[in-house]
């Protein structure tokens, strides 16, 4: 027991230093929102997320040092004992997350595949004297243009999206948008189709 005592003091020294380290980083962090500094509620906030907790392992360490030092190596190792439940805690949660994160992932890999299936890329022209722009649908739903300028370059952007139906888009314009709304109803697909026939606009 005592050896454990011992090492579960060490584990303590080490937690103690990290969560500090972090602490230190969240709470300079936290006065990134003006005013902040001067707001009683986020005062308390910041006590409870960064204090406390480093606060707990201290107490927690000098318990289990006074155990230690009077030679109750038993309770030294009980109370010590919390350190690896936290580490083991923290270890859980970091492979349950992991798992959970890798699940997101194959789920939405699976999805892309299906409406990559479902849905194929679909792209509308709007012919030019060298070249021509292009209006492009994607699975995802994402709609972008190019527009040619010339030796094969293009430049592209955001158009919107396709609502849930895939049947309107949501157009999502700004500054930097080289195609305007009443551009889009002049874009045709291999079939002749206008845009502007085949979706809505929204």
């Amino acid at each position: 027991m005592k050896v454990a005592a011992i090492l579960f003091m060490i584990l303590g020294v080490f937690l103690i230093v990290g969560v500090g380290m972090m602490s230190l980083f969240g709470f300079a962090m936290s006065f990134d929102a003006p005013g902040s500094e001067h707001d009683p509620q986020a005062w308390l906030n910041r006590i409870l997320i960064f204090a406390l907790p480093l606060l707990v392992f201290i107490v927690i360490l000098v318990l289990a040092w006074i155990a230690f030092s009077r030679g109750n190596y038993i309770r030294s190792f009980w109370i010590g004992s919390v350190f690896g439940l936290v580490v083991i805690g923290f270890a859980l949660i970091t492979v349950i997350s992991s798992f959970m994160t890798i699940g997101q992932i194959t789920a939405t890999n699976l999805q892309t595949a299906r409406e990559e299936k479902l849905y194929p890329i679909q792209k509308f022209l709007r012919p030019g004297e060298d070249g021509a722009d292009t209006i492009i649908v994607f699975p995802s739903r994402i709609v972008a243009y190019r527009i040619y300028t010339g030796d094969q370059n293009r430049l592209g952007g955001p158009v919107g999206d396709l609502n849930k139906t895939r049947d309107t888009i949501i157009l999502d314009f700004d500054t930097d948008t080289r195609i305007k709304r009443e551009d889009l109803s002049q874009f045709v697909d291999a079939e002749g189709r206008r845009l502007t026939d085949v979706y809505g606009l929204k």
